[in-house]
């Protein structure tokens, strides 16, 4: 099936089907990617993605949201992460379109994005390490909960790679946050892994001049 749809000419099938996505990102996915038309298709997709802006500090969310190449890329990570398709080809593939299209293209109509998925689910093995960007893993659903939030609360960051960890974890956000930062200011700082608390990383400053320490320190401190 997958040879299939990649071989077939390209003015006789649409490039951004959904169909075509999930041949493409198995075909990635295998031992001899190159050659298997696969990149062509992710070309197509990337393009489509360019013109909403979705990296932009004001994207066009709206158009983004009612576009069919949305309706398509939906479509395709929900079937592969389904069930049935992790029994049959793994999570690999669906990794690999997360790290291709991003995580905010991924979004779904509940808010919640693939990496919102892995988090509740720790599926951290699933994903790539470039597609565990700190806007990605602060990007918040509709709960206010973020992925960065939801695996360090379910103890699931140790299974993300101790160096991608260290430099998601101290890499900042349009904003000059860090996830460090956020931990401190929610409270749970201290039920990170160890690598996380190192004096290097605890002194590192937000845009507002106070370290993930000073964060942490007022966090504990009495209101009353």
């Amino acid at each position: 099936m997958n040879a299939s749809l990649l071989d077939l000419p390209q003015e006789e099938y649409d490039l951004t089907s959904t169909q075509r996505i999930v041949a493409a990102m198995i075909a990635l996915g295998q031992d001899d990617p190159w050659g298997a038309g696969g990149t062509t298709v992710l070309s197509a997709v990337e393009q489509e993605i360019a013109k909403y802006r979705l990296h932009d500090k004001d994207p066009l969310m709206d158009e983004w949201r009612a576009s069919e190449c949305r309706a398509k890329l939906i479509a395709a990570e929900r079937q592969m992460r389904s069930d049935e398709f992790r029994e049959e080809s793994g999570l690999r593939p669906w990794g690999l379109l997360v790290a291709t299209a991003g995580a905010a293209a991924l979004t779904d109509d509940e808010g919640n994005s693939p990496l919102h998925w892995a988090a509740e689910n720790n599926a951290w093995y699933a994903i790539p390490a470039r597609a565990l960007t700190v806007e990605a893993m602060l990007q918040a659903n509709p709960a206010h909960e973020t992925p960065f939030a939801m695996a360090a609360k379910r103890h699931a960051l140790q299974n993300i790679a101790e160096d991608a960890l260290i430099s998601l974890a101290s890499s900042r956000s349009r904003t000059g946050d860090t996830p460090l930062h956020r931990a401190a200011r929610g409270g749970y700082l201290m039920g990170l892994p160890q690598c996380l608390k190192t004096e290097e990383l605890l002194v590192l400053e937000d845009a507002e001049g106070y370290s993930v320490l000073d964060r942490h320190r007022a966090t504990l401190r009495p209101t009353g």
